[in-house]
């Protein structure tokens, strides 16, 4: 299954969670949008995007939270 993401295709290897909002780990979100892992955190640190912290291991991101960040970063 593929899911848009902005202009990026999603696999279906993210949580789908509260009113269909779509959840990834930052290691696979970050890989299908050509980015640093690090840099999820960094936005996340700087209040850009939210992180959900589900235990001491595992980080979820919203995948459109995290698309409507970067849709708004774009010039053109």
């Amino acid at each position: 299954m593929l899911s848009s993401l902005g202009s990026h295709k999603i696999e279906a290897s993210h949580s789908e969670g509260l009113a269909g909002r779509r959840f990834s780990k930052a290691k696979p979100l970050a890989a299908r949008l050509g980015i640093c892992t690090r840099t999820l955190f960094r936005w996340a640190d700087a209040g850009l995007i939210a992180r959900h912290k589900i235990n001491s291991r595992v980080v979820l991101f919203d995948e459109g939270e995290v698309a409507a960040l970067i849709d708004s970063a774009r010039i053109g």
